[in-house]
């Protein structure tokens, strides 16, 4: 009872006070607070607090529908490793690169793609590469392949390919990377979800090309790639660039988006961007440039095209373009600079590029249907090489489209056209919907890649190539897609196939397993190469057994590889070394040089493996070696001539060796000496008296060292009759002269044939003769007070002064030319003609910058 009345005084108490108004609005303007007490209204001080609310508190939801983007996000994710890890020629990489598609189609039956066209131009691709694995039998031979097989006795395979399995391990890559942009057809992205999506891959792009500049400005390697000249993602160093200009093209358009929307988070592209452009530079990489600045432009002219501009201007502007662009073509020196910088980074430049191609298109006129099988390339090229013959390895065309022609033939190419062709068909009405600008972005990332692709081989590198396979997805409007019409049943074999392969190559990679070529290959190469190294470095013959295992390893190696020259040079060796069969040996020099024509490094070993051995079998490999392509002909002759010179029966056979060509062969008769010298000489002139077979520069070394070291009087007539066809015949007749005793004539043939350098004038104000002179016996390293008192000594007549003074300032480093002029002039007015003669000669070799003075250099 008691109970309840309390409740009804507490609401009673409740309801009065909130009915009742409180503090200075309910008392008005000019009202005063009561002072009595019985006017202060009660609280209730001591009464339990309100409940709390079970409600969860929720932040207001943005318009429109969430962000979708995280499996592309993971997908971006997953390509980065294949950068990292060094990319086709790591198994690690390629392990990765085929388990990526197949758990994405094991996640996602593909059942979107790009219709009927486009999965007629996949199954079509994948079935023109499998006839590769067509026996030769049913088509017709090259003469190259008959010679190999019935006159080197090499076991080629009875297939097309010449390479089965590594064609093999290359068709499972293309059908990776088709599997890689069916799966990622089947993922869902909104304009919320490409806005997170890029501002993530822009992180991830800052990281990677903060890396690339770092390594290069450090001189740095990265590990996966430490073949490459400069720091290096790919062992190929354009490969990286060309990805690094993709990055940042994607990253700069991004940023551009977000400040025509008034955004602040797409301009963390900006930063992105600006560290691709930098370690582009930091690396000189002049193609990546190019086609980051090309990306750019393109886009920007799109965006012209898309905006609402007059029409003039929109037409107008793309013309001017063009204009421009054929007058600078026309120009040549413009034209000239701009292929120096594209080639700048690259061996290949266009005088090159151009035999290159045409060589490509003779190799691929000779298989057009089918090609030579995938992964081939490098293996059979060498056969049809011959206007780009150069001491460079070639083991890429340059060019994606005429490696996929050379490969898997033309109708290959045909197939990929067609699925390109249906991958346009459906970019159209990209352009519509809010997504536009982010869809534009993609396409151009797209264009470029493809572009690139067309002076370069960068879908050799899954790495990127997923990566420009996510954009051409993202590039595809909203719309619905139509339908593949593949079974289901064909894309779980695929991705059971890929993963299965994928799990083995990654095995391969991290436990140095046979389960991939590349890693059984290099197990064969390393363990021949150190069975051959510790031979050289022991000089101990290794066991039976040792040499047997070693040979069986490159046995496997040339199973696999039955082209690969090296394969059958390392055989010949450790033939030659361990098991003494020189036959056999001679056998596999001859299988090493059919395999690459072209490169004389293949001989040169030969050479240098037979010099224990027989005098004859090096002789002909030096020739041979010769005939081929080097990087410096004329050192490697010289090297021949030393190693020649350990042996009495390999000079008998130089003389005979040097007359391939007439560099060798003066080459030959400058290092002769004495009585050979003559008599080489005498069969020389007897076959041209006037040596009219060389150029002018030779001819002129043959006589100077025939006046040095061979007979004066057959020298002398020689310049005689025919001195003016040699260059500066002036200081040949100095050298001639002297070696007669007559130092003053010969000193006059080069004061009258060389220009007199001047005196530099130096103002030394305030200074008298006697200051000037005590102040520079102080300090004899002031070339400018020397070069005063010489002045004045040289007008005066006082030439044993002037000496002094010379032979000091000859000895500080750097000594300008005049000194080294007028120190043999004053000894020659001092009738000191030994002494002088020999100072022209010190002042010859600094005017024509050469160890030893001599005519050949002063030309240059």
């Amino acid at each position: 009872m008691h109970s309840s009345s309390g409740k009804h005084h507490r609401r009673r108490s409740l309801k009065s006070r909130h009915m009742k108004p409180s503090g200075k609005k309910a008392l008005g303007k000019g009202a005063h607070r009561p002072k009595s007490s019985k006017d202060i209204i009660p609280t209730e001080s001591f009464a339990p607090p309100p409940m709390a609310s079970r409600k969860m508190i929720r932040l207001p939801k943005p318009p429109g529908p969430p962000p979708a983007f995280k499996l592309f996000l993971g997908a971006f994710l997953g390509v980065m490793p294949l950068v990292l890890f060094g990319g086709g020629h790591n198994a690690v990489a390629l392990g990765f690169a085929l388990l990526l598609p197949g758990i994405a189609l094991l996640f996602k039956t593909p059942t979107q793609g790009l219709g009927k066209l486009g999965d007629f131009g996949f199954i079509g691709l994948l079935v023109c590469l499998l006839l590769a694995f067509v026996p030769q039998f049913y088509w017709p031979s090259p003469e190259w392949r008959v010679g190999a097989v019935e006159s080197f006795g090499i076991d080629l395979p009875a297939s097309l390919s010449v390479q089965p399995w590594v064609s093999f391990e290359s068709w499972l890559l293309t059908l990776a990377a088709f599997a890689w942009l069916y799966a990622a057809l089947q993922w869902r992205v909104n304009l919320a979800g490409r806005e997170w999506l890029y501002l993530g891959l822009s992180v991830l792009v800052s990281g990677l090309a903060a890396l690339y500049l770092w390594g290069n400005m450090m001189g740095a390697h990265y590990p996966a790639a430490r073949e490459a000249d400069v720091f290096s993602f790919f062992q190929s160093p354009s490969v990286t660039s060309s990805f690094l200009a993709l990055a940042g093209i994607a990253t700069f358009i991004y940023a551009t988006e977000g400040i025509r929307s008034s955004r602040l988070m797409p301009l963390i592209g900006v930063p992105a961007s600006v560290l691709c452009f930098a370690g582009l530079l930091s690396a000189g990489a002049c193609m990546g440039l190019l086609f980051y600045f090309f990306g750019i432009a393109l886009w920007f002219v799109c965006s012209l095209c898309s905006l609402t501009l007059p029409r003039s201007f929109k037409f107008g502007f793309p013309l001017v373009v063009l204009v421009f662009a054929f007058l600078l073509v026309k120009n040549d020196r413009s034209l000239q600079r701009m292929s120096e910088f594209v080639a700048a980074d690259t061996q290949i430049t266009d005088e090159f590029r151009l035999p290159l191609y045409a060589d490509v298109a003779d190799m691929i006129l000779a298989a057009p249907v089918s090609g030579f099988g995938l992964g081939s390339f490098a293996a059979v090229f060498p056969q049809y090489r011959e206007a780009a013959a150069s001491f460079h390895v070639i083991d890429q065309p340059q060019s994606d489209l005429l490696l996929l022609a050379a490969e898997g033939g033309l109708l290959a190419v045909g197939c990929m056209l067609l699925f390109l062709w249906a991958y346009a068909k459906n970019c159209r009405g990209m352009m519509e919907g809010t997504s536009a600008g982010y869809r534009l972005l993609a396409l151009i990332t797209v264009l470029v890649f493809l572009l690139n692709g067309l002076v370069d081989t960068l879908a050799q590198q899954p790495g990127i190539t997923y990566f420009a396979i996510l954009f051409a997805v993202l590039a595809l409007p909203a719309r619905a897609r139509p339908a593949t019409h593949l079974p289901k049943l064909f894309w779980r074999a695929t991705a059971s196939l890929l993963i299965l392969f994928g799990l083995l190559w990654l095995a391969a990679g991290l436990f140095n397993a046979p389960f991939y070529s590349g890693v059984k290959l290099a197990q064969a190469e390393q363990l021949a190469e150190a069975r051959l190294a510790a031979q050289a470095s022991d000089g101990v013959e290794m066991s039976e057994a040792d040499a047997v295992e070693a040979v069986d390893a490159v046995d496997e190696w040339v199973a696999q590889r039955p082209l690969d020259w090296q394969a059958y040079s390392i055989r010949a060796q450790l033939t030659l070394k361990d098991l003494r069969d020189l036959e056999q040996a001679a056998l596999d020099f001859q299988r090493a040089r059919f395999a690459e024509p072209v490169l004389g490094v293949v001989s040169r070993i030969e050479a240098r493996a037979w010099l224990p051995y027989q005098a004859e079998r090096v002789v002909e490999a030096w020739r041979e070696t010769l005939l081929r392509e080097l990087e410096d002909k004329d050192e490697a002759y010289q090297s021949m001539l030393e190693q020649a010179s350990q042996s009495v029966e390999l000079q008998d056979h130089m003389a005979r060796l040097s007359e391939v060509a007439p560099n060798y062969r003066a080459i030959f008769l400058s290092s002769l000496r004495g009585q050979a010298l003559q008599e080489e000489m005498q069969r020389e002139l007897a076959k041209d008296a006037g040596l009219a077979a060389y150029t002018v520069q030779l001819r002129t070394e043959i006589v100077e060292n025939w006046i040095q070291y061979g007979d004066l009087d057959s020298a002398e007539a020689f310049l005689r009759a025919h001195g003016k066809s040699l260059a500066n015949s002036w200081w040949l007749w100095s050298l001639l002269l002297k070696d007669q005793a007559q130092f003053q004539q010969a000193i006059d043939h080069i004061r009258e044939n060389v220009e007199v350098p001047s005196v530099p004038e130096v103002k030394l104000e305030g200074l008298s003769m006697a200051r000037l002179t005590r102040e520079y016996a102080v300090d004899s390293s002031d070339v400018m007070k020397g070069t005063k008192l010489i002045s004045i000594y040289l007008k005066e007549q006082q030439y044993e002064r002037a000496l002094s003074v010379l032979d000091r300032l000859l000895e500080t480093p750097n000594a300008p030319l005049y000194i080294y002029y007028w120190r043999a002039e004053c000894l020659y007015q001092l009738q000191d003609y030994i002494e002088s003669w020999y100072s022209f000669e010190k002042f010859l070799e600094q005017l024509w910058g050469r160890a030893e003075a001599g005519p050949a250099a002063s030309r240059s």
